[in-house]
């Protein structure tokens, strides 16, 4: 199974109408089984848009017109390929975006959104969700989520983390669990999840073959002043699941340069 996670920044990138496009022509090239995206936002004030067949629903909030997940599958239909898809809707971003969550599948997928943070109010950028989709990766049925979590501290990363191991710990399939941590390796939230109760795998330390290694290279929205190269974006998998290959995308080597975090791509086996 081939996968890919990304942080899109969607709207908030310049010129986010190339690449959006250049998204769509690299995810065919590539020939991904499951995407998971994150930072998928709408205007607030922008009309409904018409979801069609492939979209698998999990909210009961409007997708607009310009939801950036229905505008990619829209680019990727154009392109000649279906993605089933799902989007699940976070916080309120910058003012005047829905921000969210998909996920991307070949197969169908069965979705679910479970807020994760102790934060409630939609207009609070602390309000986080996981996002999950069953679905078949090659003949296996794999349970795909996608999350987009806080920076380290006890009542953020911390809860949010505690809440989605209790939501994935009756898991009847393997997870492969995909998205912006917001947490450097080794910190104290990555070693929550590398040493938590779900047995998770950071591909990165198993994967026969890598390819780059950081997904962030710049100060960016949230890392301010931040001068080094930091690896914050994520697979981790179950003890169910193997990687063979592990390699950066979308970072001007492989790939164009689409968002302000690099993409993280894998071959994993069940």
């Amino acid at each position: 199974m081939k996968v890919l996670t990304l942080n899109t920044h969607s709207w908030v990138e310049e010129n986010p109408e190339e690449k959006l496009a250049q998204l769509a022509e690299k995810i065919i090239e590539e020939n991904y089984d499951v995407i998971a995206l994150q930072e998928v936002n709408q205007r607030r004030d922008s009309e409904a848009g018409i979801v069609g067949e492939w979209y698998c629903p999990v909210t009961d909030r409007v997708i607009h017109e310009d939801n950036f997940a229905l505008r990619l599958t829209e680019a990727l239909q154009v392109l000649g390929v279906d993605y089933y898809w799902t989007w699940g809707f976070s916080h309120i971003g910058y003012g005047i975006y829905d921000e969210g969550l998909a996920i991307l599948s070949k197969q169908p997928i069965l979705p679910n959104n479970y807020r994760v943070s102790q934060f409630t109010e939609e207009a609070d950028y602390r309000r986080r969700i996981l996002l999950t989709g069953l679905t078949e990766i090659d003949g296996q049925l794999v349970l795909v989520g996608s999350g987009h979590y806080s920076w380290w501290s006890q009542d953020g990363f911390a809860v949010e983390w505690a809440t989605t191991e209790e939501i994935l710990a009756d898991s009847l399939y393997p997870l492969l669990l995909m998205g912006d941590f917001n947490n450097p390796e080794g910190n104290e939230g990555y070693q929550l999840i590398t040493q938590g109760a779900l047995q998770l795998t950071d591909i990165f330390q198993t994967a026969n073959q890598k390819i780059g290694s950081h997904t962030v290279a710049k100060a960016i929205d949230g890392w301010e002043g931040n001068q080094e190269a930091l690896r914050i974006d994520y697979i981790f998998i179950s003890p169910e699941l193997t990687a063979q290959t592990y390699q950066v995308m979308f970072d001007g080597k492989s790939g164009p340069v689409v968002s302000d975090h690099f993409g993280v791509a894998a071959v994993i086996h069940a």
